[in-house]
């Protein structure tokens, strides 16, 4: 680190209209795509990225950023996904300098940058697949990559040859398009191949397990992913869950039990796991420590609205959890009032109209790039600055401009002016 100062170029005033599409992802599959653009130019003009529908969820990480809250719990999951998602940032602001052709002339000029961005968003992916949202770009620059990885490998060759990130690569698209059998078999032979993949990769195989409904095989995994990583502690929330629904209730009270004594109580899966046993103690007849089970879970479920603001949803294992353990009319109460709330700051507002609650802002007129205003600060009639050195993201502020370009915006926009 230096503490070379940071000169970010100034904004201007362009603008340019979003628009929307339907494209077919590598599965086959018509897919509606989320509209937001990006600041990479090439012949049809400045090109417009969109991410998955679907692909971008509201993370609750999110809101407790918005709310800035995130100083005030020491959840380590917090941590991993805003690392995770700067990295996916940095893998995505450099894919969109790389055109989008597959033209082995052109991947030749830009070979470096396609491995680089691949690999970093593959990373941020393993790191925590939450933080990494798929678009249309991205997908496309999974075929680059292959291309580039296939560039020197004689045609005879070529059938069956893989690195372990092009591996990864396609199971993250596989798993996004909910090709769960095909993700499988390329999880299965990427974990056969290589000895240092991490934990995620095994809970993920298992979540894939999971979904075509083959609950035993799952829970293998999960131990496994266990085994390589004691400190995965959602694991065990998970196999206590897959074992309440398969009726298991001493292994379900055991995995429950375990993510309490490892996982963060600031967590959601920590106050489902204290409704969970307060449903599995009763129906053993342990009706003591249930009910005070569920007094804890009604605490946590407090703490959790305070850092987030909001509840953590009603599922059926709460709501069965309230109904088992209040009066009937208490139960309608808490159920109405844990229905989730239409009322967000301004800041959380934002965020949900621009669609990238849980993605790195994508460049986009219609949303600043560092915080997702939708108009200058203090300005609403007022439309967002374009970068004044790439002319291809927006902020609300000067402020908001400086911020990110230190962050991860200055890479991307000295290698856009450099092609243009």
């Amino acid at each position: 680190m230096t503490n070379e100062a940071v000169v970010a170029p100034t904004p201007s005033t362009e603008k340019e209209v979003p628009e929307k599409k339907v494209v077919e992802t590598k599965a086959g599959e018509e897919t509606t795509v989320a509209t937001t653009e990006t600041g990479a130019e090439g012949e049809e003009g400045e090109y417009k990225d969109r991410f998955l529908e679907g692909s971008q969820r509201i993370i609750a990480y999110d809101l407790l950023e918005a709310r800035g809250k995130s100083n005030e719990t020491t959840d380590p999951d917090v941590k991993r996904y805003k690392k995770a998602k700067e990295l996916f940032r940095q893998g995505y602001d450099l894919c969109m300098t790389i055109p989008r052709s597959l033209d082995e002339d052109i991947l030749l000029q830009h070979e470096e940058d396609v491995k680089t961005s691949a690999e970093t968003l593959v990373n941020a992916w393993l790191l925590d697949d939450k933080a990494a949202p798929m678009s249309e770009r991205v997908l496309i620059l999974g075929q680059q990559y292959e291309k580039v990885l296939l560039k020197d490998v004689a045609e005879a060759d070529r059938e069956g040859f893989f690195i372990k990130e092009s591996l990864l690569f396609s199971a993250w698209i596989l798993l996004v398009g909910r090709q769960y059998q095909h993700c499988l078999t390329t999880l299965t032979l990427a974990i056969n191949t290589y000895d240092d993949l991490p934990a995620r990769v095994y809970f993920l195989r298992a979540s894939c397990y999971f979904s075509l409904g083959k609950l035993r095989i799952g829970l293998k995994d999960l131990e496994k992913c266990l085994q390589k990583d004691s400190k995965f502690t959602v694991a065990y929330s998970v196999l206590g869950s897959i074992y309440m629904n398969l009726k298991d209730r001493d292994q379900a009270i055991k995995g429950f039990k375990q993510y309490l004594e490892r996982g963060h109580p600031d967590t959601a899966d920590y106050v489902n796991a204290l409704y969970s046993l307060s449903i599995l103690l009763q129906e053993k007849g342990r009706k003591s420590e249930a009910h005070e089970m569920y007094k804890k879970a009604r605490d946590s479920e407090t703490r959790f609205k305070y850092l987030y603001g909001t509840n953590t949803g009603m599922s059926d294992i709460k709501r069965q959890a309230v109904q088992l353990h209040e009066t009937p009319d208490d139960a309608r109460k808490i159920v109405f009032d844990a229905m989730p709330s239409k009322q967000y700051n301004n800041k959380i507002e934002q965020l949900i109209q621009a669609g990238i609650l849980n993605s790195p802002y994508p460049a986009s007129p219609e949303q600043c790039s560092n915080c997702g205003a939708k108009h200058l600060k203090d300005q609403p009639e007022k439309s967002l600055l374009c970068c004044g050195g790439c002319k291809s993201i927006w902020y609300c502020s000067r402020d908001c401009q400086v911020k990110d370009y230190k962050a991860c915006h200055k890479l991307a926009c000295k290698k856009a002016q450099e092609q243009k």
